[in-house]
């Protein structure tokens, strides 16, 4: 048979018709039978039909290694050109960096790519010029501070000096614009991530210059050290977690500059050879694509021809192959040659068009004929170069190179081998795959030409918002078709029907390796993340913008494929896949505690819900690991593995088990897939369950951070509104300045006023800008980072969870099995709906598109406010702090109002339990919520600054403090606008009212936390003044100064508390017949005219350290103390106020606060800022234990002994204060009835004073030792103590034993025998044992 047809169709030559007509391979008669010279007749020529299969394969060979030699000789010459143009060259062939692994240096396997784990590291090259010209490229991974660019090799750097620092080394660092030779100058632009930064060397002229993209930023050098033993190395310098990806020559130059040779040689031979080689491969793949494609058309063709020719194929595919394995592992050869030869021979359209095109013939090749470990690196190598391609920066408006290289990808991964394999083995490292689903936002050059400056918008600098939006549209339009081309590739990589019994389908594999991934990069979150992400296979964070475009990717593809493929089925992820060991959370905890605990108390739950065979395979798989897991974790803490894995660092295997293993019981790996296709709706619930843990663990930071833009534009309108309306004022002023007095002006005076303006003008143009340059960062923001097709996004995934929350709950008792990961969600994602998805400040967000999602999520929190299913104390704190964002919005204070009695009768019943044992500040946050805008002088939670003027109220929206790294933050660091709720008001007064000893346990403990709060804070106050006094140029201690004002902002805070009580429900303390109401109305009533005391006058250390003016205590001041106990005040004196106009006697209310030690009507004066009744002497008070002189070393609240102050101390008399205080002066927090009210308040008091006078004031002997306030009353049983009984009640709601001997208290008595408490469980027990 012969094979020149089938040589010709892959070689395009035919070279059997030459033999057969020169015949030059005589040699080959020998191989006839019997031939000899003396029975042969006269010698024929040999036909090729003749020889065998095996000759012309030697023929074949043999003409493989002719062309082979003739492609060396051709190359001689440009190969002796290329070497004498780079005979100023010093150095190995391979140009690489040279680095040690002493270093904290992070360099990659083929030490090109470099990330810094130290403050300042500089790395060189291992080969160095001192001649010519050269030059390399950088790609920037990150954009902080670099310097790169030469050194000599006599250069010595350290942590603090770096490329450039040095007399022999010269730098540039796009992130400052400036270049470095021991000084600095300013030079270039500011690079960004994705920039390839030329570098080159002229050392002959003695320039150096750098390009961006392709760009000269101009000779940054023009003088260069130069002598003997002088050379050159290209060096990079890296602060902390920079990274870079370097090219000297490694690959092709992506901006080559003609005239410069890269440090390392072009690899001419190989490209040639290679080139050679493809050309035949293209023509192989082909042939191989076309029989594939008739076979699987049909199956009746003659299996002898198809085979035989087959085989001629294969013999083909062999020997090319062979050769061309001599020439592939070069990253130049990949990326000029084949991926240059893929690109050209085929698009997306028609690959998925031809399933048996050219490139799936080529790609199987590669599968059938290279070993595995070949075709990987091939793999991996060429999506390495797509990737760097397609992370480059934009260059102009088209996204089309980006669309290309994942295009090419695509392709790639049509193939089904080349699929899973990527999956399995590159996708998912270095955060491959999340790069590939990342937009990168156009250059900043780009944005300027997009939007001039006279087009920017914002409230503060006006201009075109209709124009400025429809930028933002264009914007969205251009990225549309790359983003549809990300979700069409992310759709093949998840295709589910290439699964078989031996291997798992790509959606499997896909599902796997994701939740791998997320677990990874959640490792962040937990409290030890450090040591938990060093064990992490992630080496680096993933960059918050690029999360953010990966998981809104995601839940678009999975809301497309709930759609597709569950059309009917309610889109939730199913509650049983929490408890049956489907999904692996690993180091995630449950809701109701760890999972191996809640395995042991809800085994007959499961049972009864999975059944008793799936339970017991659940058990038995739990025991498996749990064994394993031993010996792992023993192995672990030895520093061995089983799999000679290396414990910290690179890992030396391919099993890599992290310190994730030892945490749960349930250890899969993610590396073992099930084999065959996905069931369609486990699969579909495993993509929506890792949408919510991926927003959890990274997906939500750059969210927080584009609000934070939102915020400094809303700060800078402010800021311009008031310089225009200053500005416009003073040149008002000005202008009939000069009319008025013309003729006396000089040039002096004309001089200032032109400064004058000269400064505000500047004092514009300075915010101005700013404001420019944060509209056009936004017009990304607003079209792509965080559009609104993206916001429906996260709506979308909102209901989902409070859905997947929702029925998982009538799972009863199984509820505690969720991962917290979804209780944890909640107040992120509904931050990010109801507020940071907003791109303009507004005092209140439109909730439209969203009303269902937040109707649900409101009725879920109040249901479970206060579920003991949720034991995670991380997990009780998330539902607050989602009640709490709530509350800070309109519409979700109407939401809650909308929620079923049910949801709001719990939410009411959790907010009023007793602040004892649990975290009471935030829920009493949220109790204050409902109450702001409707408390005396409460209208907005931002209390008005001390030297603020106008009367107008300022405009405040909505504001949320961030953490220094803006992360998202708890809820008391929330500051809202009012939006209280008459609703849950009632709701509040209504429980108060019918469930007296429930309201009498959290008014008990509210005062309790009031005491304690307003005590340590008083403490805190004298320790400051003391310090202060005895020192001058005092400097405080930070941690001191912020919980003072802690303690302060907590007083306040409870206060408000009380006057919400004390509004809406009233008969608390105003109703005699209810047991507790005469205590706890002394209480209040001593405890408002203590603090009133101590805040007031005379000036004491409240006005002490308001005075300093510190700015860590400017939250300390008098305006929300005094307000908030005049509104406790007004809210028990209301009903007296409105109907006793002319009293005839003292009512019990009035008696009350009148009677009480401490009060003094100065205290009240002070407020309106108009003292006129003199302070009492000391010695006209009463002895009580609110009088500091008699008792300094008793606590005036609780009466806890205290260190006495030195007795040589100087007592160091108070001076006038420096800031007064008078309500009117804040018109823009006070309205002039609410001041009226007040005068009202002090003229009824002092008129029912006057009922009083007739009163006589106990002898101290019969005072109550406890209070040394009032007369004793009551008697205790069995020790026989004495005190007045509001004391003794007041302790007995804490305690059961006697205050002074601590025996325990049967029973007490009035002094004339009448019973009034007595001890059940003590009278009890006598009975019982007598019985």
């Amino acid at each position: 048979m012969s094979i020149s047809k089938l040589f010709v169709k892959v070689f395009n030559e035919n070279i059997f018709d030459q033999l057969d007509q020169e015949n030059p391979y005589s040699d080959l008669d020998d191989d006839l039978e019997g031939a000899n010279c003396s029975t042969l007749p006269e010698s024929k020529p040999l036909k090729i039909d003749e020889l065998s299969v095996s000759k012309q394969m030697t023929i074949v060979k043999t003409w493989l290694d002719d062309k082979f030699q003739q492609i060396q000789t051709d190359s001689n010459e440009e190969i002796r050109r290329l070497y004498a143009e780079t005979e100023s060259r010093i150095g190995p062939d391979l140009t690489i960096f040279d680095v040690d692994y002493t270093t904290t240096v992070r360099v990659s396997s083929d030490r090109l790519a470099l990330r810094s784990q130290g403050s300042f590291n500089t790395v060189r090259t291992n080969c160095c010029v001192y001649g010519g010209r050269w030059m390399y490229e950088v790609q920037l991974h990150t954009k902080g501070v670099m310097q790169m660019g030469w050194a000599s090799s006599l250069c010595q750097f350290n942590e603090n000096s770096g490329v450039g620092d040095t007399k022999l080394s010269y730098g540039y660092d796009g992130s400052k614009q400036q270049i470095w030779h021991i000084s600095t100058k300013k030079y270039g632009d500011k690079w960004q991530i994705g920039d390839i930064i030329g570098v080159t060397l002229d050392v002959d002229k003695e320039l150096i210059e750098y390009y961006r993209n392709g760009r000269s930023m101009g000779v940054a050098f023009n003088k260069l050290e130069k002598g003997p033993g002088i050379a050159f190395y290209a060096a990079i310098s890296l602060g902390y977690t920079q990274g870079i990806q370097a090219n000297f020559g490694n690959r092709p130059f992506v901006y080559p500059v003609p005239g410069f040779q890269p440090l390392m040689a072009r690899p001419i031979l190989k490209l040639r050879r290679a080139n050679l080689l493809m050309n035949y491969l293209t023509n192989l793949a082909g042939i191989f694509a076309k029989y594939n494609a008739q076979y699987k058309a049909s199956a009746n063709q003659s299996e002898a021809r198809v085979s035989t020719k087959k085989t001629v194929y294969c013999i083909f595919a062999t020997m090319l192959i062979e050769r061309f394995t001599n020439e592939i592992f070069d990253s130049y050869i990949i990326e000029d040659v084949l991926l240059a030869r893929i690109s050209s021979m085929t698009s997306l359209t028609a690959e998925k068009e031809n399933p048996h095109s050219v490139l799936q013939g080529l790609l199987s090749l590669f599968w059938n004929f290279m070993e595995g470990d070949e075709i990987k690196f091939v793999l991996r190598k060429m999506v390495n170069a797509l990737l760097s391609t397609f992370t480059h920066t934009v260059q102009g408006l088209d996204y089309e190179k980006h669309r290309q290289a994942l295009a090419m990808l695509h392709c790639l991964c049509l193939n089904e081998q080349t699929r899973k394999f990527l999956l399995e083995g590159k996708l998912f490292k270095k955060h491959c795959i999340a790069f590939f689903l990342y937009i990168h936002p156009l250059e900043f050059y780009i944005m300027e030409e997009l939007l001039p400056d006279y087009m920017a918008w914002t409230e503060g600098i006006d201009g075109p918002k209709e124009k400025y939006l429809g930028i933002v549209e264009k914007v969205r339009k251009v990225t549309e078709p790359l983003y549809a081309a990300q979700k069409d590739f992310l759709s093949t990589l998840m295709i589910n029907r290439d699964g078989t019994p031996t291997s798992p389908s790509s959606r499997t594999l896909f599902l796997a390796k994701m939740r791998r991934y997320v677990i990874d990069l959640s490792m962040e979150q937990r409290p030890f993340h450090a040591f938990f992400f060093m064990q992490s296979s992630i080496q680096h964070p993933l960059d918050a913008p690029v999360a953010l475009a990966f998981v809104c990717i995601l839940i678009d593809q999975s809301r497309n494929m709930f759609r597709e493929e569950l059309p009917g089925k309610n889109v939730e992820v199913n509650a049983d896949y929490f408890f049956d060991g489907t999904f692996d959370y690993m180091h995630f905890d449950r809701v109701g505690g760890v999972l191996s605990h809640l395995r042991k108390v809800h085994r007959s739950d499961i049972d009864a819900r999975l059944g008793s065979v799936r339970t017991q395979q659940i058990y038995d798989e739990d025991r498996s690991n749990s064994r394993t897991n031993e010996m792992d974790t023993t192995l672990y803490l030895l520093g061995e593995n089983v799999h000679n894995v290396a414990v910290i660092g690179h890992t030396q295997g391919t099993n890599n088990t992290t310190f994730t293993h030892f945490l749960n019981p349930r250890t899969n790996q993610g590396g073992e897939a099930t084999p065959g296709n996905a069931d369609a709706e486990a699969s579909l619930c495993e993509l929506l369950d890792l949408c919510i843990i991926f927003y959890y663990s990274a997906g939500h930071k750059y969210i927080v951070k584009i609000a934070s833009v939102r915020d400094e534009i809303a700060a800078l309108n402010d800021v311009l509104k008031e310089t225009k309306y200053y500005r416009e004022d003073v040149e008002r002023k000005l202008l009939a300045l000069e009319q008025h007095a013309n003729v006396c002006m000089n040039d002096g005076h004309q001089h200032v006023m032109g400064e004058l303006r000269a400064k505000f003008s500047q004092r514009q143009n300075v915010f101005a800008t700013r404001s420019i340059s944060l509209s056009r960062k936004q017009i990304w923001l607003r079209g792509v980072a965080l559009n609104n097709q993206r916001r429906s996004l996260l709506i979308w995934m909102l209901e989902r969870m409070i859905r997947t929350l929702t029925n998982a709950s009538n799972t009863g008792p199984l509820f505690a099995f969720v991962p917290e990961v979804y209780v944890n969600t909640l107040p992120i994602l509904l931050d990010a709906v109801m507020d940071f998805s907003h791109h303009d400040m507004k005092a209140q967000f439109e909730a439209t598109d969203s009303e269902c999602a937040v109707t649900s999520a409101a009725e879920f929190l109040g249901v479970h406010s206060a579920d003991p299913r949720i034991v995670l104390a991380s997990c009780k704190d998330s539902l607050l702090q989602a009640l709490g964002t709530l509350t800070c919005h309109k519409a979700g204070v109407r939401a809650l109002e909308r929620s079923s009695r049910k949801s709001q009768v719990a939410l009411v019943r959790a907010l009023l339990r007793p602040y004892e044992n649990r975290a009471w500040g935030q829920s009493n946050w949220l109790l204050l919520r409902f109450w702001m805008g409707e408390g005396y002088a409460y209208k907005d939670s931002r209390q008005p600054c001390v030297w603020q003027g106008g009367s107008l109220p300022l405009h405040m929206g909505l504001c949320r403090s961030r953490s220094k790294n803006e992360t998202h933050t708890g809820l008391l660091h929330n500051v809202a606008p009012a939006n209280p709720s008459k609703h849950f008001q009632r709701l509040i007064g209504s429980k108060l009212i019918e469930d007296e000893p429930f309201a009498t346990s959290f008014l008990n403990s509210v005062l309790s936390q009031l005491n304690w709060a307003f005590s340590e804070f008083i403490l805190l106050l004298q320790e400051i003044q003391n310090t202060a006094q005895r020192q001058e140029n005092t400097l405080f201690e930070p941690k001191q100064l912020k919980i003072c004002s802690m303690c302060f902002e907590l007083t306040v805070s409870l206060m408000r508390c009380l006057e919400m009580i004390i509004t809406v429900a009233p008969e608390i303390v105003t109703d005699p017949s209810r047991p507790n109401s005469d205590l706890l109305l002394n209480r209040i009533c001593q405890l408002i005219s203590q603090v009133l005391s101590r805040v007031t006058v005379p000036p004491g250390c409240f006005q002490f350290v308001v005075d300093m003016c510190s700015a860590d205590l400017n939250a300390v001041t008098h305006f929300p103390i005094i307000t908030a106990a005049l509104g406790i005040l007004l809210a028990l004196m209301r009903s007296e106020m409105d109907v006793d106009i002319t009293p005839q006697k003292v009512t019990r209310l009035s008696r009350a606060f009148l009677t009480d030690p401490s009060f003094q009507f100065a205290t009240l004066e002070f407020a309106l800022g108009e003292i006129r009744t003199p302070l009492l002497e000391q010695k006209d008070i009463p002895r009580g234990n609110f009088d500091p002189s008699a008792r300094p070393h008793i606590d005036p609240l609780t009466n806890d002994l205290r260190v006495p102050f030195p007795t040589n101390s100087k007592r160091i008399r108070a001076d006038p204060p420096i800031i007064k205080f008078a309500l009117t002066d804040f018109p823009t927090h006070v309205n002039s009835e609410e001041i009226d009210n007040i005068r009202r308040l002090i003229d009824g008091l002092r008129m029912k004073q006057t009922l009083l006078s007739d009163i006589t004031l106990p002898s101290e002997d019969s005072l109550c030792p406890i209070c040394c306030a009032k007369p004793i009353t009551a008697v205790f049983t069995p020790c026989k103590h004495q005190s007045c009984s509001d004391c003794i009640m007041q302790h007995m709601m804490n305690s059961k034993v006697c205050f002074y001997c601590k025996t325990t208290i049967h029973t007490i008595e009035t002094l004339d025998g009448t019973l009034i408490y007595s001890n059940e469980d003590v009278m009890q027990t006598p009975m019982n044992e007598r019985a």
